[in-house]
């Protein structure tokens, strides 16, 4: 009997994540705990969008999933669904399971009130896989940014002001102000970065803020990582190149405190804060993990021509930082 036969294709129900987490570290050769587990697929209301194919055991054989949050296309928001975690045991490879698995998914979730969006950061190999067998879009290379960190620095303007922490209340009058900014994007308000940055174990996201006139002009979330400051977060108001100048000086002290002699960020189609950045020594190049962004609609009014035009990407959209 062909081992597909003894498979069952299922939605998440509670109690599965013991056996998806067990079957997610032995292929990525990784111990991630079930508290990490819980952080990045936290209970919604919509459900967990998760599709399993297990063994008549339980055991987890193949896992397709996402991690849903907003995103805007222009003046018009729509749920989207960050791919991740997706694989496969080595078992089960050569088989059709995963992509079995993968078609449950699309058919349980891929409509206009499930995921109408659905978007992720393959490598290379799995890019050219995915255009093949899962109908995935190009969307771009990764808006890769590199530089040293600086280890003499100036004080930063007397106009302005930094802060460290996270303020709800700053970050959403950011958001209502330069949301327009960025045609398609993530929706970068105060709930999504405390969801995606607060109450991961082990992992220290720090927020820096740069402020004017009591008004939050910029903000940014960074973690250090082997060495790299790794800039997973930065949201500009778009009016003065200064700000980000002051923020990239307290991101090098930053850098300095934490041991970090390089910095990283992931950003695209925002050609101000391009300039500005080129100005601050930053310098774009090829991503050293060779990922690109793909995606699917699944909704008439989800425009994948238009984000492959102005998609502003960070490195929070992935689940790499």
């Amino acid at each position: 009997m062909p081992l597909e036969a003894n498979v069952t294709m299922r939605p998440y129900r509670p109690g599965d994540e013991v056996a998806i987490n067990d079957g997610f570290n032995a292929v990525f050769g990784l111990n991630r705990s079930l508290d990490e587990w819980r952080w990045k697929f936290p209970e919604q209301p919509e459900g967990r969008f998760i599709m399993l194919a297990a063994d008549p055991t339980g055991r987890v054989l193949a896992h397709y999933g996402a991690v849903a949050g907003r995103a805007q296309f222009g003046d018009r928001s729509v749920r989207a669904g960050q791919i991740v975690d997706a694989y496969s045991l080595k078992e089960v490879r050569g088989t059709r399971v995963f992509s079995t698995c993968y078609e449950h998914f699309i058919n349980a979730y891929g409509n206009p009130e499930g995921l109408p969006l659905m978007f992720g950061f393959p490598g290379r190999r799995h890019y050219e896989m995915g255009l093949k067998a899962l109908k995935y879009v190009p969307i771009g290379p990764v808006p890769y940014w590199s530089r040293r960190a600086r280890r003499r620095m100036v004080l930063p303007a007397w106009r302005f002001e930094t802060r460290h922490g996270f303020d709800a209340d700053g970050v959403n009058d950011l958001w209502r102000r330069v949301a327009v900014r960025y045609d398609v994007t993530i929706v970068r308000d105060a709930e999504w970065l405390a969801r995606r940055y607060d109450g991961r174990p082990g992992v220290n996201y720090r927020h820096l803020s740069v402020w004017r006139r009591g008004q939050v002009r910029a903000w940014a979330v960074a973690r250090a990582q082997e060495g790299v400051l790794r800039v997973a977060e930065l949201i500009w108001d778009g009016e003065d190149g200064g700000v980000l100048a002051v923020l990239n000086q307290a991101l090098d002290r930053m850098a300095s405190r934490l041991l970090c002699a390089r910095l990283e960020l992931w950003l695209g189609n925002d050609p101000s804060a391009e300039h500005a950045l080129l100005e601050c020594g930053w310098d774009r190049q090829p991503c050293p993990l060779d990922m690109l962004m793909v995606a699917r609609s699944f909704d008439p009014l989800v425009d994948l021509d238009r984000m492959q035009q102005s998609c502003y990407v960070t490195m929070g959209d992935s689940d790499l930082v």
